[in-house]
């Protein structure tokens, strides 16, 4: 569910406030708070959600939807409508124009040598907006390719930049524990992952075995770091603690 990470909010209240709905986006595993305006969501309905100032369509996967914290309530987005029959059909359109969209993006930067990788291409439901992500070793100059996206789709594009883990939570998968990516999960912020930690772990040092599928460390690695760190120094204590 969305909301800060660094609320200073110590209360664990957990009563159900039925203004307050869960709903997916498209594949997203997370749900994304959401408030109602005072009308009814069972679970499985389709919803259009202002999010960005732009429509989107999702479905409601929790009613209603526990809220834990202030600042959940404030950050809800805000469910415009139950989706009608013609969202319904702009949705549709909305995933066949991503597609063709990806494939035109990938096509054009070929095209016109550019280096990056298109990884993924989203539209608003209205089609006004296209986010297109990217990922690239150095600075593009894609202007070119942002007035063809425009031209070609008649819309407002906006590209972003990503990196390799962001890249991997964008486009999800399987990772070698045989579960879903944590970052295309739950896992929304990267914290520093070194090979001290793969050898504090007495884990393989092999690439195959500690890489995740962006090709960097394992997330996972950092799990267990500080229990490990925590029971190498206890051991080290002991062992100077050890009558000579």
């Amino acid at each position: 569910m969305s909301g800060c990470g660094g609320c200073a909010y110590k209360g664990m209240s957990t009563a159900v406030e039925s203004a307050f709905v869960g709903v997916r986006f498209a594949e997203e595993t997370n749900l994304t708070l959401c408030t109602t305006g005072g009308t009814i969501f069972a679970r499985g309905d389709r919803v259009v959600v202002e999010v960005d100032g732009e429509p989107a369509f999702g479905h409601v996967e929790s009613s209603p939807m526990t809220v834990f914290k202030p600042c959940q309530k404030a950050s809800a987005k805000k469910i415009l409508r139950g989706a009608t029959p013609a969202d319904v059909d702009e949705h549709d359109r909305q995933l066949e124009r991503q597609a063709v969209a990806k494939v035109f993006c990938q096509e054009r930067a070929r095209a016109l040598g550019l280096d990056m990788k298109v990884s993924r291409v989203d539209f608003s439901l209205s089609g006004k907006k296209a986010t297109v992500h990217f990922t690239a070793e150095r600075r593009v100059d894609f202007r070119r390719l942002v007035r063809e996206i425009a031209q070609r789709f008649s819309t407002r594009v906006h590209m972003v930049q990503v990196g390799a883990r962001d890249e991997a939570a964008l486009l999800g998968g399987i990772g070698v524990c045989g579960k879903t990516l944590c970052c295309s999960t739950w896992l929304k912020e990267f914290r520093p992952i070194s090979i001290q930690m793969a050898k504090r772990q007495n884990l393989s040092l092999n690439p195959s075995k500690i890489s995740g599928q962006c090709g960097r460390l394992l997330c996972c690695l950092a799990y267990e770091d500080d229990q490990y760190k925590s029971a190498k120094k206890r051991a080290n204590e002991a062992r100077m603690a050890e009558p000579s």
